[in-house]
């Protein structure tokens, strides 16, 4: 382990993703930016950068690179498993060390967007596989089972059982009841008593808003070993419908993303790192015990007392060699939360407006888009529209 400690020590930074670039529109530059990361950044933040692409290709209209780059990232996220040498890093070096596979939420947002991709692609079927991937990732860290509380993952994969005529729907549908009552109940943002859960299947025209800006990750306490999250402010809350100059209500919150960062089944997280800087102080303790031991030959046998030495001496140098410091990479252009906004609208052309709206009610002009939808007489008609600037007004 101590021959091991040199190269375990070697932390993998935050790539220096373009947020602001990226909120102000600017799609294809942050695209280009994470596709040099891709080729020459550091391989173990492949799957960060690659769920970034996969954001700006939707944004561009490029689905189908989309769903490749956010299966790429899947593949990549969707083990727990690491090498000998990325454990021995993680427990003796930086935790950061490490290949990013991403928090249980930054899974369950992967597993949306790729979701929203399969489907755009004609593949139900693929979708609510992809949502089920989620679902496990949102209840499950390694060999430790938790309350899945993502109601949008439940509901989604219900209405694609529903499209491709696959078992279960209803089962889904009970299930996003259940988590958003829990997710409420530990102080999620939302509704008690969500319409869209109360009739899942209502809307032949479905709209998803990702909005707003999700929430940093930082190292606190005294040895950065807590990986906690801080909100970022945005202004868009919610977002509001009309069709043909109509207004037909505003979005409904199925999924806080910033709750789901900061807690996992309700529980919070900021202590999920306190074991290595007890195994730091444990090993200083035990390391100085010894020394102290060996040196003042306590033993009487010189064998023993040399040993001592060695021991505590080794323990020592571990302890000092131990990094605490908690991996804080994190997906920086995730939103704040998802909503949803479905309705039945006759077959045919219409006209889309969506206004995003602050806190008070404010529309947000910058961030409005105008659509024109076509609404076909057989199945659904699903968009995702994020409260960022249409990029239109980028041209």
């Amino acid at each position: 382990m101590l021959a091991a400690i040199p190269a375990a020590g070697c932390a993998i930074s935050q790539p220096e993703v373009p947020v602001s670039s990226y909120l102000a529109g600017h799609y294809a530059a942050v695209q280009e930016f994470a596709e040099r990361e891709v080729v020459e950044g550091a391989v173990e933040n492949l799957a960060l950068v690659m769920n970034v692409k996969g954001q700006c290709e939707l944004a561009l209209g490029d689905v189908d690179a989309a769903r490749i780059a956010f299966q790429g990232a899947a593949q990549i996220m969707g083990t727990w498993a690491t090498t000998g040498s990325e454990a021995t890093a993680a427990i003796v070096g930086s935790e950061s060390s490490k290949t990013y596979k991403g928090d249980s939420y930054e899974k369950a947002m992967n597993a949306f967007y790729l979701s929203y991709c399969y489907l755009q692609k004609g593949e139900p079927d693929n979708a609510r596989a992809a949502l089920k991937r989620g679902i496990l990732m949102d209840a499950e860290v390694a060999d430790e089972k938790y309350q899945a509380d993502n109601a949008l993952l439940f509901w989604m994969a219900g209405r694609m059982s529903k499209l491709y005529g696959g078992s279960g729907a209803d089962g889904y549908f009970e299930e996003a009841r259940v988590a958003n009552t829990f997710a409420i109940a530990h102080e999620s943002r939302g509704v008690a008593n969500n319409p869209l859960l109360a009739n899942p299947t209502k809307g032949n025209l479905v709209l998803l808003f990702p909005i707003g800006l999700g929430p940093e990750k930082y190292a606190d306490g005294a040895q950065e070993q807590l990986a906690r999250f801080r909100s970022q402010g945005h202004p868009a809350a919610a977002a509001q419908v009309s069709i043909n100059g109509k207004l037909l209500g505003r979005s409904t919150i199925l999924s806080d993303v910033d709750y789901q960062a900061r807690t996992l089944g309700g529980t919070a997280m900021e202590g999920i790192r306190q074991g290595k800087a007890v195994f730091k102080t444990s090993t200083n303790i035990a390391g100085k015990v010894l020394l102290v031991n060996g040196l003042n030959k306590r033993s009487g046998n010189r064998n023993t007392d040399n040993a001592q030495v060695i021991a505590g001496g080794a323990l020592l140098l571990l302890s000092a060699l131990t990094a605490t410091a908690a991996d804080v990479r994190y997906w920086p252009t995730l939103p704040s939360t998802v909503q949803v906004f479905a309705a039945d609208v006759p077959p045919g052309e219409h006209e889309l407006l969506v206004e995003f709206v602050d806190g008070r009610g404010n529309g947000l002009p910058r961030l409005q888009h105008n659509l024109q939808v076509s609404v076909s007489a057989s199945g659904e008609t699903w968009l995702l529209v994020p409260s960022l600037p249409p990029f239109a007004l980028q041209q």
